[in-house]
């Protein structure tokens, strides 16, 4: 029996076999080769490190500590757990949105990760935030979407809606969701919905509203009927999807969804005017309650929209469609009618049944990141672009609008800037039974005729008729009947 060190006591040493070379006197610290072709280091009774071919191992509870580690395998660097440690860089593993590969020891699912080549990707609380590379994630005004929150509504909170089969009573509700009906014998109520902490689950996201569909007429769609909640995109605020080019990028869509009817949905994304379209599907597992989903649109390589402020593409979600468009499968962009919303369920077959989503975001990237949060204000000025409710108070009496000129003894004019330069030149609608009055600094008049005279897309200018007899030249003030309201409408 080999040892090193005192001679190891007669009990100490009546267990060993003769393959161990003893260190200490009382036997526990020995190097012992068993096993063919391995080495077993025990130190102070425990096994602690071991040899094989090329490969050093500490044992549970063992560390290999060093000053120094130094490379002798001719520039292959050194390998820790999967960190490649070499000259003057470290090569971490890929890792994983809920794994980052360069994260802290208390928080494992924050860090960066590395999703694909030449890309970076930046995780929180095991969601993609950002990404770096060939397949961007934009941060600042990612969504494409405007009011995708559902906080705006200048029309008001409530829309009855009664279409038919010209679509002739499609409209829009909150501001830039317009509701596209194409079908008879059903009708619909479309609110603005105030959600409840505690009860639904999009108010721990940040989310306060959303937009529902009520049926309160049920009917089955025919063959080319279609009900769906939809928002039109210019053409300025899509270049960022590359299309038409070998580098057409991918997009996401992620929402929440509440609707009474489960089973298939669809999200489509069509050309405007209905060219081509392409539909991604999503699934409404339990009635009346809040799920999330996620869809991600292919590129379109073919076609490029145009730069320009006309209407490029809709988002629309299915809500209750025709069997000529149901009958298909997800596909890439293309014309197959069955494709349009393919297996989506009738969610208005029931006057019990709702359609409710919120939190709405169209981002570029494979990845759905937290839905870009943004003032009350900000969203107001980006609705503005495309519609402007010009309104009296709702105090008693009449109200002062503007100032302007008489431009003769039946007429005056005034000069009324938006509030940011539109999209188009606006048309204007009053309110059903508005009365307004001129006052020349004598009289008031009561008025005949408010119309848009001519405008840009910066400010319009306006006449009031009236009857009665005002001075040319005079300064009149235009007043309004309380809660009168003057639309300007540049939408698209």
């Amino acid at each position: 029996m080999p040892y090193l060190g005192v001679t190891p006591s007669t009990a100490a040493s009546a267990d060993l076999d003769g393959k161990e070379l003893i260190l200490d006197a009382d036997a526990d610290t020995t190097i012992t080769a068993d096993t063919d072709d391995q080495i077993d280091i025990r130190i102070a009774g425990a096994d602690d490190f071991q040899f094989t071919a090329n490969t050093l191992t500490a044992l549970s509870g063992s560390t290999i500590a060093t000053n120094t580690i130094a490379e002798t395998t001719g520039g292959s660097g050194v390998t820790i757990d999967g960190l490649l440690i070499k000259d003057t860089t470290a090569a971490f593993a890929d890792g994983a949105v809920t794994t980052p590969s360069i994260t802290n020891t208390g928080d494992l699912n924050t860090g960066v990760y590395f999703p694909a080549a030449d890309t970076v990707g930046i995780t929180a609380g095991g969601t993609e935030q950002f990404r770096f590379g060939s397949n961007p994630i934009p941060g600042g005004q990612k969504n494409m979407l405007i009011n995708g929150a559902f906080t705006i509504s200048q029309r008001g909170a409530s829309f009855a809606i009664s279409p038919n089969a010209s679509g002739s009573d499609s409209d829009y509700t909150l501001d830039r969701w317009f509701l596209f009906a194409y079908l008879t014998d059903s009708d619909y109520t479309v609110t603005q919905e105030t959600l409840t902490p505690g009860t639904d689950e999009p108010y721990d996201h940040g989310f306060r509203n959303s937009i529902k569909v009520d049926c309160t007429t049920s009917a089955t769609p025919a063959g080319s009927d279609t009900l769906a909640l939809s928002q039109k995109l210019e053409g300025f605020n899509v270049q960022r999807l590359a299309y038409g080019d070998a580098q057409a990028k991918e997009s996401t869509v992620s929402f929440w969804h509440k609707h009474t009817k489960t089973g298939t949905q669809c999200v489509t994304i069509q050309t405007s005017g209905g060219g081509k379209w392409t539909s991604k599907q999503y699934t409404q597992s339990v009635s009346n309650t809040w799920e999330y989903a996620t869809v991600t649109i292919p590129g379109d390589t073919a076609t490029a929209p145009a730069n320009d402020s006309a209407a490029r593409l809709d988002i629309m979600f299915g809500v209750s469609v025709g069997s000529t468009y149901t009958s298909g499968s997800e596909a890439a962009w293309g014309t197959t009618n069955g494709d349009y919303f393919p297996g989506q369920v009738n969610n208005m077959d029931s006057t019990s049944n709702n359609f409710e989503i919120a939190g709405v975001q169209w981002e570029v990237g494979s990845v759905a990141t937290d839905f870009a949060h943004e003032d009350y204000g900000t969203t107001l000025w980006k609705c503005y672009r495309y519609f402007w409710r010009f309104q009296a108070n709702t105090a008693s009496g009449q109200k002062w609008m503007l100032t302007g000129l008489t431009r003769s003894t039946t007429s005056s004019r005034y000069a009324c800037p938006m509030q940011t330069e539109m999209r188009a030149t606006p048309t204007l609608t009053s309110s059903s039974g508005t009365t307004s009055d001129i006052y020349d600094g004598v009289v008031q008049i009561a008025t005949d005729a408010i119309a848009l005279q001519a405008g840009t897309p910066g400010g319009v200018q306006i006449q009031v008729d009236f009857g009665g007899s005002g001075t040319a030249g005079n300064a009149t003030g235009w007043l309004a009947d309380n809660g009168a309201t003057f639309d300007f409408s540049a939408e698209l």
